[in-house]
């Protein structure tokens, strides 16, 4: 009697088992995510979901090793190279005893077609704390990648055209005018696909005159190009009829709020070089402050700010200045994308600046421009945040 109860019982609890295994099998098949559970040093399988034999196209048969299974299926990492079997995450599980979270797996079909899939893995312990087997998931994200691609090509694509049409938005400034020696770059932040507003010129409003220009229009994309193009194409035609930079600058400032509105506004300096009379007569509407380069290269020294930003009061009035030019050997004009350049939160600033110009004092204007770019672009690590405009003025061998 006792036996046949005990019986009875041992199978009742083996068919609960078989329910609870069944059960569990169902939910297995139903989860979105591939499923793998392998068993034994030989890491052999005893089961594979549904999801799982759709990543790998075959079904495979319970109790033949994982290696031998996934033999004719190419496996990759993300970069490309091979992944070999004994460094998938469920043979280090059951290997190691590693738990593995957010691995990438490639698999290329022969049609050359690539799914990505993200893997996770755990060890199977046995009562008494041996590793007995492992367990994988496995996470199509294939559309994620693809769209990331997507993404990364209308993004290059985007930003050579920005950088096409940038650049024909700046003049076509000659490397010489009389004596004046001349270099101008511009650079495109990494971090923005869209047209920045840094800008730069250098044209002749009267015999004997030079007028030389930088400034930074707020904003990007087209409405910052149309800025851009609307502000130095305006202060060129009134430099035209009067070349007084207080004058320019009270002009452009009147227009500048008239076409745009106050929610636009530009830092712009304009200097007007006399070859006869040896002079810089400028004003500067809130731009950087240019670097003065003294004749005997030993100092360097700050053009001051003159007025406020164009495009925030109506009633603008910005001063001009009038200096010697025969002390000075060099004027380097540039965007606050230079200073504000930033390397873990802090900044390129000034002071290296002035530094960087007086150590490369005695180099041409145009080794100038391109040494700053590098030194600029390797204290960022290569990721600009804003673009950098440049222009280099040498004056010492200016001509009466």
């Amino acid at each position: 009697m006792r036996d046949r109860l005990m019986k009875r019982e041992g199978s009742i609890v083996e068919t609960e088992i078989t329910r609870e295994r069944e059960r569990l099998q169902t939910v297995l098949q139903t989860v979105p995510s591939g499923i793998i559970v392998v068993e034994g040093p030989e890491a052999r399988i005893t089961f594979m979901n549904t999801r799982s034999q759709e990543f790998f196209g075959e079904r495979p048969e319970i109790g033949q090793p994982l290696p031998a299974y996934l033999s004719s299926s190419k496996l990759m990492h993300p970069d490309g190279s091979p992944f070999k079997a004994d460094e998938l995450p469920i043979n280090r599980s059951l290997r190691y005893g590693e738990v593995v979270r957010g691995e990438e797996l490639v698999i290329e079909s022969e049609s050359g077609q690539k799914n990505y899939l993200l893997l996770g893995s755990a060890p199977l312990f046995d009562s008494e704390g041996r590793v007995y087997g492992a367990v994988a998931s496995t996470e199509d994200i294939t559309a994620l990648r693809e769209a990331e691609e997507a993404l990364r090509q209308a993004y290059a694509r985007e930003r050579r055209v920005s950088e096409t049409l940038q650049r024909a938005l700046l003049p076509n400034v000659p490397d010489k005018i009389n004596g004046i020696r001349l270099a101008t770059s511009y650079r495109a932040a990494l971090e923005e696909a869209e047209i920045g507003g840094d800008f730069f010129d250098v044209f002749r409003p009267a015999p004997d005159l030079v007028g030389i220009v930088i400034g930074d229009v707020a904003g990007k994309g087209v409405e910052a190009a149309t800025h851009t193009a609307f502000t130095r194409h305006t202060l060129r035609a009134y430099a035209y009829v009067d070349p007084s930079p207080a004058r320019v600058m009270a002009r452009l400032g009147e227009v500048l709020i008239q076409e745009m509105g106050r929610e636009f506004f530009v830092t712009v300096f304009y200097g007007v070089l006399n070859e006869r009379e040896r002079t810089l007569c400028y004003a500067n509407a809130g731009h950087e402050a240019p670097l003065c380069v003294s004749a005997d290269h030993e100092q360097v020294t700050e053009l001051s700010i003159t007025g406020i930003p164009l495009g925030i009061e109506t009633a603008f009035a910005c001063e001009q200045r009038t200096i010697s030019t025969e002390d000075i050997a060099r004027l380097v004009l540039y965007t606050d994308g230079v200073t504000e350049t930033r390397r873990r939160g802090e900044l390129y600033g000034l002071g290296r600046l002035k530094e960087f110009v007086l150590l490369h004092a005695n180099d041409s204007p145009r080794q100038l421009v391109d040494l700053l770019i590098d030194e600029v672009d390797d204290f960022s690590g290569r990721h600009l945040r804003d673009d950098i405009a440049l222009l280099v003025v040498d004056i010492e061998s200016q001509t009466v």
